[in-house]
């Protein structure tokens, strides 16, 4: 209880009552509810490590799709994108558990997972969406990462009983990363060559990869930096990559 002639703490209720408060109420509740609270809950209650961080993964990119539906500018998506890169380096630091149900203190190698991914989307969205006004296809690359990792890891969950890499789950990463590109990217056959790419990068990278002098690649960045560059590239060479008037 405040003291008297303190305002009153603000809640649940302050925050989302009254007209016009759609817009504190959703985000309110997507973060408390879902993309914040969840890391260190899920873990907490026999979910593995490894399991908890697909959750995070699914609701970044949930993020990133509202933010192409939403912003017509890159510049909050960008703005966001930095800010929880901060929070999240920051909390690494500072309280290193504090989000540890996605953060790399949970991983033998400590490895700056839950950075590396908002981080590797400012320059993503930076170049892809304000130079090149390609909205869409920037947050494609990072979906590729969203939710292609975040299913593969689960398939894996339920094949293996470990975070190893294998077949099964490398197509399902391929057919959910194909499903993306045709929602997202055009032409179709530039998309699906991204979503081979990003197969591949998460196959290869990462610190439980087959590929032993390419587990110092976070797939966190590194599946959407090499999906960026496969499209952007693609675009470049068909002659349809131009700057944002």
């Amino acid at each position: 209880m405040p003291a008297k002639g303190e305002a009153p703490l603000a809640t649940e209720k302050h925050l989302t009552s009254g007209p016009g408060r759609l817009w504190v109420k959703f985000p309110y509740h997507y973060v408390d509810k879902g993309g914040i609270s969840h890391p260190n809950f899920i873990p907490d209650h026999g979910i593995k490590h490894w399991q908890s961080r697909k959750i995070g993964h699914f609701f970044g990119g949930v993020a990133f799709v509202l933010c192409a539906l939403l912003f017509s500018s890159f510049i909050w998506p960008v703005i966001l994108a930095g800010a929880f890169t901060l929070m999240l380096g920051g909390a690494r630091l500072i309280k290193p558990d504090a989000f540890r149900g996605v953060g790399g203190t949970g991983r033998a190698t400590q490895a700056l997972s839950e950075v590396w991914f908002p981080l590797v989307s400012i320059p993503i969205l930076g170049v892809g969406w304000g130079i090149f006004d390609r909205p869409l296809e920037s947050v494609a690359c990072l979906l590729m990462m969203a939710f292609g990792d975040c299913l593969t890891g689960w398939v894996r969950a339920l094949k293996y009983q470990s975070p190893t890499k294998g077949p099964i789950g490398s197509l399902a990463m391929f057919v959910t990363c194909a499903v993306i590109a045709w929602a997202f990217l055009s032409p179709l056959w530039l998309g699906i060559s991204v979503a081979l790419v990003a197969t591949i990068a998460e196959f290869i990278c990462g610190d439980v990869s087959p590929v032993k002098w390419l587990r110092w690649a976070d797939d966190n960045w590194s599946i959407p930096a090499a999906s960026f560059i496969t499209m952007f590239g693609g675009l470049y060479l068909i002659g349809v990559l131009n700057y944002a008037s």
